[in-house]
């Protein structure tokens, strides 16, 4: 996890611009992070009971 933080770090600090492999890799990083929390939460089950509820607003 240390090495995440040297990462973000690094990003954040370089006055280089990043190049597009490193935003790519920080997207894929950050996705994959997100499905983690969908999974483990079961943020799913929100979503859905959401998108019904905009679905019945709607139609």
């Amino acid at each position: 996890m240390e090495s995440m933080k040297n990462l973000m770090g690094r990003l954040v600090r370089e006055e280089d611009g990043a190049a597009a492999s490193e935003y790519a890799i920080l997207v894929a990083v950050i996705a994959a992070l997100i499905a983690v929390a969908v999974q483990q939460f079961n943020l799913g089950g929100i979503f859905k009971a959401a998108a019904d509820k905009v679905i019945a607003l709607i139609g």
